[in-house]
């Protein structure tokens, strides 16, 4: 399979997240877009609105002013009695009708309907023409501001246009208002009131551009149009509009709008939008290859560490920060890898240079070793034959222990240790005759269990050389036998010196570490059983030691029980 190179991993990842943020900010700048879009449509929605209110709130003061001044008349008897004369008579006779009725009267000021008119055009500056007509003469006066009056004219056209419903007129608002006698209730003619629209409606619809603006008589004929053109007669009927629609009186007043042009938004702010969003893609790209190029360039040390270790270099090892990431943990994993494959290369290492060791050691132990049998067993028969049988004993305990050592297999069973070791104690329970002493307790059923050869013999030999005192008389050594499950337990216990409590700490670390302390000294025996028995049962395996009570040492070995076979094997080699 052909090995991919880190830089693929890059691209991968940069394209991926390039991707993935384009299509966010595309996705956040539609987003913006649409929103934008919306709330320019919803405050364009509510200029129109608002120009609607204005716009109807102008057409409802003219009406309510308009109903106001014909109130008004009503609540002057005296200048509506007047507009009634002046509707009766003719302009002679009501000339006569108003001299007479001024001298009656103790006032400065005649209080007639001309009086009024002035001023009704005082108070309302919006109002640009009042026309009186009466029904009996048909005869028109139009009264305009500053005291203007054209009195005397023919009205029959115009009544036939209030007849015809045809009184408006273009841009502005006209309301009639019937005079009737109080007392008859007869309708004896009408004022027509002409308001100014055109340039008051112009000037509120200006507020928004976009907004339309039409009015409407009752007979639907056009009163207003803004901006001028065709107008529509019904834009609510339509979704492309948003419209307002109210009346006034008499007037209908619709206000709307293209929603499409409402919503279209000034290409300043689309550009700001697509900027925002062309800003943001180059932070996010720029920010994920600069993450992107981080987390390669660590799968990279990790990778090569790696490589490095396929050639045999065990010694590397990975920055580690603070475990903030798998990554962190991958390399500290990686670091701990090394770390076990040294030490178990370097124990491996060790372990076959004592093995060549051993091996060497016993090639150069059985050069000629018949001569060595032969002559310890004349000297043994000498020893004899001049009557010295202990000196034979001792002789015919050391050939069993050398031939043991050199032709035995290196496992062999616990009864055959036993024996081994009891030889070995007898040689030195001849040397201190009447001062020491040994006792070997084991079940019969663990006598055939099998384990290495010489695993009892330094530990006791360890005795001999740092724990036995030769000024007493009771030195004893006792070794005895116990399994548990899968276990077997070996204790060899002395009443000698012991070791204090210090020594006894830093020994039993250094025997669980499987190391010794080249600057303490001491005897290494031990040390070189523990170690066989790490390397045969486990590191879980070997010795401990433990004081004794009232005095002395208690070594304790743990060796594992195999199957049978196992050991068979063994002893064939």
């Amino acid at each position: 399979m052909k090995r991919k190179k880190p830089k693929q991993l890059y691209i991968r990842m940069l394209c991926t997240y390039t991707a993935i943020i384009l299509c966010i900010v595309a996705a956040l700048v539609i987003y913006f877009v649409s929103d934008a879009k919306r709330r320019l449509l919803e405050f364009n929605r509510e200029g129109i609105v608002r120009i609607h209110t204005q716009a109807l709130g102008y057409m409802e003061e003219i009406r309510q002013t308009a109903d106001f001044i014909h109130k008004d008349l009503y609540r002057s008897p005296s200048e509506l009695n007047d507009l009634l004369e002046y509707f009766r008579l003719e302009p002679a006779a009501y000339q006569e009708y108003m001299l007479e009725r001024y001298s009656d009267s103790n006032e400065l000021v005649y209080k007639g309907i001309f009086r009024f008119v002035n001023e009704t055009f005082e108070a309302n500056r919006r109002l640009e023409k009042m026309e009186l007509i009466s029904y009996d003469t048909s005869r028109l006066t139009e009264c305009y501001p500053e005291k203007t009056v054209y009195p005397g004219r023919d009205g029959k056209q115009r009544l036939q246009q209030i007849q015809d419903g045809d009184i408006g007129a273009d841009g502005k608002v006209l309301y009639l208002k019937e005079i009737r006698n109080p007392d008859t209730m007869k309708p004896a003619g009408c004022m027509i009131f002409t308001f100014e629209a055109a340039d008051a409606l112009r000037e509120i619809q200006s507020a928004s551009p976009l907004a339309r603006m039409l009015v409407t008589d009752g007979e639907g004929r056009v009163i207003f149009e803004e901006p001028g053109g065709e107008h529509l007669e019904s834009p609510a009927g339509q979704k492309r509009y948003f419209s307002c629609a109210d009346s006034s009186g008499e007037y209908q007043i619709t206000t709307f709008m293209d929603e499409r042009q409402a919503a279209k938004l000034p290409a300043t702010r689309l550009l700001l939008i697509l900027a925002a969003g062309t800003f943001a893609g180059a932070a996010g790209i720029f920010y994920s290859n600069y993450y992107v190029r981080r987390f390669t360039g660590r799968v990279e040390l990790i990778l090569g560490a790696m490589n490095r270790v396929t050639t045999g270099d065990f010694k590397v090892r990975l920055n580690i920060r603070d475990k903030e990431d798998e990554l962190d943990m991958i390399g500290d994993h990686f670091n701990g890898m090394c770390e076990k494959l040294e030490l178990y290369i370097e124990k491996s290492y060790m372990a076959e240079i004592e093995r060549k060791d051993a091996q060497m050691q016993a090639l150069q132990s059985q050069i000629n070793p018949h001569f060595l049998y032969n002559t310890l067993e004349a000297i043994r028969m000498k020893a004899i034959m001049n009557g010295d049988k202990e000196v034979g004993k001792m002789l015919y305990s050391m050939v069993v222990l050398f031939r043991s050592q050199l032709k035995e297999a290196d496992v062999i069973t616990l009864g055959q240790e036993l024996d081994y070791c009891k030889q070995y104690l007898e040689l030195f329970e001849y040397r201190y005759q009447g001062c020491f002493s040994f006792k070997v307790e084991c079940p019969v059923e663990l006598l055939a269990l099998p384990v290495n050869k010489f695993v009892l013999q330094p530990v006791v030999e360890n005795y001999f050389i740092h724990g036995i005192e030769r000024d007493r008389q009771d030195n004893l050594v006792q070794i005895r036998a116990e399994r548990r499950e899968n276990t077997l337990y070996l204790y060899v216990e002395d009443n000698g010196r012991g070791m204090d409590e210090e020594a006894l700490a830093k020994k039993n670390r250094e025997l669980e570490e499987n190391v010794k302390d080249k600057k303490s000294g001491g005897s290494i025996g031990i040390h070189n059983v523990n170690r066989r028995i790490k390397a045969a049962c486990g590191e879980e395996y070997g010795i401990c030691l433990k004081a004794a009570r009232p005095k002395g040492l208690l070594v304790i070995l743990a060796v594992r029980i195999g199957e049978e076979k196992e050991y068979e094997k063994g002893d064939a080699g």
